[in-house]
């Protein structure tokens, strides 16, 4: 700080995680904050829905137009037809759930907000009972680690970092499993290339080969798992030879990549988001999943899996979203079928007012064209609090300023690492902006609303939330997080070995290859790997994230379009070559959902028949004005409600 002007940001040497550098991404956070296209004042719509033409307003007027609208939507079609989107714009605790406050008192639709990780999570489970899972500093103790379904080096550099140190350190080997050759594969010692959706089918082969040659953990196997047999029959379905045929990985790399599995005790099991984001996204993780048990590498120190982190923290979304204070049970609607929520004929009441927090769905949503198509709707009302002109900006009829995080206070909760931290407010607020929770605490008296869950205060709340009585957060206060910055959750060792005790939180206390919970949920009891039909004729393109990029944050800033470069499309050679497409021409994507123009990158990375085009770029900042999620599907995957952006089919064609 200098002058109440931030003017360095840098990463915490001792961090045990961070380990003193930051991630691209973190790198441009002051361009982000100072960027020359903020948001500073409240905003009226004067032209067309999607022109993003405004005009400045007081914060008084702001707040008299927003309460006349929700005063009278509730009169004429009742409060459902109010919905609120939001996501991971920031993952504070406080500003991310406190605004549902406001929205469980009014009686608004929920939002089901299963866009990221739903499917694996449901999945899992169903295996370990819990996603939670290996501490990830305990990676250091592995013999193998294993990505499978993501690229760290670009989306979690520091578990990179971790990976490439257990290797110096313990010789640890480091596989991949993707179907792209992407920048961890190539610093990986193996990488298996399975086609996009038959991650089942090659867990299924490991597993296969692991019983066929006696290499799996008999004791663990005897001792802590239900249904082993079940799983076992099933398995034999899936000799290497058959697993080659449906995943195009060659059989005598299953073989070896099972033999090395069970060699190199303990491995670590970094399973990514990107394999869940299919139509048979949850079975694939649960089948994936069940290697570990298989293998005995659960409950040891060096062994287990990482999905999701979050459990550990115990937060009770019941009560930081005030669920009390509906007065009747609400409807949910997916935040993947945005678009179609806004365009249906046949919801009732009709969403007639948007409220957009924390999120772009004009730039993340899938089936891009179906949602703009509801977001220009003259009888939606539309209000976005952002800090940048986004493109779901430019469908408001209302902007309210947001601040950046060096503007408000708040604790952070990590779904990888076991580490609590508090973000003290550096600068003061830009402009007239206002953060979530100081927003929505003014709406909520201007509405007249007097419970004292929706008036309390940031120190209030982040305080409530660290003495919610989960012995993990013992210790951990406000005062400590501001002494010490971050710390450790309040787990028997530093790393925590998870599942040291063998008590597994399932119905059976045991890992559960047979799962009556998932039978009673309308699945098959035991793991299976349905396949998503393929479409004949057309490519199969993956959109997986950015290394510049969170989602669509950051397009906007001048550095990272200058290393963004226009949109790409990622093609194999022999594809280019049987097109006629050289690297750099400009090619239409297509379906039946939309299009759009992205600059052709002839690459290794995809083999044939497979494209690749990253996200989230701004489509009003793109040639032709869209971006690949106007193809992407609004389909769920099997489980959780989840997306299915990677089972998406298209054509393309040279653009002269």
């Amino acid at each position: 700080m200098r002058d109440g002007v931030a003017v360095k940001i840098e990463a915490d040497m001792e961090h045990p995680i961070t380990q003193g550098f930051l991630c691209p991404k973190g790198a441009v956070y002051l361009e982000y904050v100072y960027g020359k296209d903020r948001i500073l004042y409240p905003l009226k719509r004067v032209g067309e829905k999607g022109e993003g033409k405004f005009e400045r307003i007081s914060w008084e007027e702001a707040f008299a137009i927003i309460t006349e609208k929700l005063r009278r939507i509730a009169e004429e079609c009742g409060p459902e037809a109010v919905l609120y989107y939001d996501f991971s714009g920031t993952l504070g605790i406080v500003n991310q759930f406190f605004p549902h406050r406001f929205f469980s008192r009014y009686g608004s639709s929920r939002l089901g907000r299963t866009l990221c990780d739903a499917a694996g999570e449901v999945g899992i489970s169903y295996v370990f009972g819990t996603p939670q899972g290996m501490d990830p500093l305990d990676a250091l103790n592995s013999r193998l680690i294993v990505f499978w379904g993501f690229n760290p080096a670009w989306t979690n550099v520091h578990g990179m970092n971790l990976a490439l140190r257990a290797r110096t350190e313990r010789s640890a080997l480091i596989a991949v499993v993707d179907p792209l050759r992407t920048e961890t594969a190539e610093k990986a010692d193996l990488h298996v290339r399975p086609r996009p959706g038959t991650d089942g089918a090659l867990a299924f082969g490991i597993m296969n080969v692991l019983v066929e040659e006696g290499l799996y953990d008999r004791e663990f196997v005897r001792d802590h798992t239900r249904g082993f047999e079940a799983l076992r029959s099933r398995l034999s379905a899936f000799p290497p030879s058959k697993v080659e045929e449906t995943t195009s990985v060659p059989a005598d790399a299953v073989v070896e990549f099972a033999r090395t599995w069970a060699a190199r005790k303990p491995s670590c099991l970094h399973i990514g988001y990107g394999m869940q984001r299919n139509l048979n996204g949850g079975e694939m993780v649960r089948a994936v999943s069940c290697i570990q048990a298989l293998t005995g590498n659960v409950g040891i120190s060096g062994g287990g899996f990482i999905y999701s982190n979050s459990p550990y923290f115990g937060l009770d979304l019941g009560w930081m979203e005030a669920l009390h204070l509906s007065s009747k049970e609400r409807r949910t609607i997916n935040m993947v079928r945005l678009g179609e929520a806004l365009t249906s004929e046949e919801l009732r009441p009709p969403i007639k007012m948007l409220f957009v927090f924390n999120s772009n769905p004009a730039a993340v949503c899938p089936n891009q064209p179906l949602v703009r198509r509801g977001l220009a709707r003259e009888d939606l009302f539309t209000v976005v609090h952002d800090l940048f002109p986004t493109d779901t900006v430019d469908y408001a009829d209302l902007v309210l300023p947001a601040p950046s995080f060096l503007e408000y206070e708040d604790v952070f909760f990590s779904y990888y690492s076991l580490y609590a931290s508090i973000n003290e407010k550096a600068i003061e607020p830009l402009g007239e902006s206002l953060s979530n929770i100081e927003l929505f605490r003014v709406l909520a008296k201007r509405m007249g609303y007097e419970e004292s869950e929706l008036l309390e205060s940031t120190d209030k709340v982040m305080d409530q939330v660290l003495s919610s009585g989960n012995p993990l957060l013992a210790g951990i206060t406000r005062e400590v997080l501001k002494s010490k910055g971050y710390i450790h959750l309040n787990t028997p060792k530093i790393p925590h070995i998870a599942f040291e005790d063998r008590a597994f939180p399932t119905p059976s206390g045991k890992v559960e290859f047979h799962s009556e919970k998932a039978l009673a949920d309308g699945y098959d009891p035991v793991p299976s790997c349905t396949l998503a039909p393929d479409e004949p004729g057309m490519f199969r393109l993956l959109t997986p994230l950015s290394k510049y990029l969170l989602h669509s944050q950051f397009h906007n800033l001048p550095k990272v379009k200058e290393l963004l470069g226009d949109p790409c499309l990622e093609i194999s050679h022999e594809d280019g070559s049987d097109l006629g497409i050289n690297d750099g021409d400009l090619i239409l994507v297509e379906n039946d959902r939309g299009s759009c123009i992205l600059r052709v990158h002839l690459s290794d990375r995809v083999s044939r028949g497979l494209l690749a085009s990253y996200s989230s770029f701004w489509p009003k900042l793109s040639p032709d004005k869209r971006n690949v999620n106007f193809t992407t599907p609004d389909q769920t995957a099997d489980m959780g409600g989840n997306s299915a952006y990677h089972s998406n089919y298209v054509k393309v064609r040279k653009v002269y």
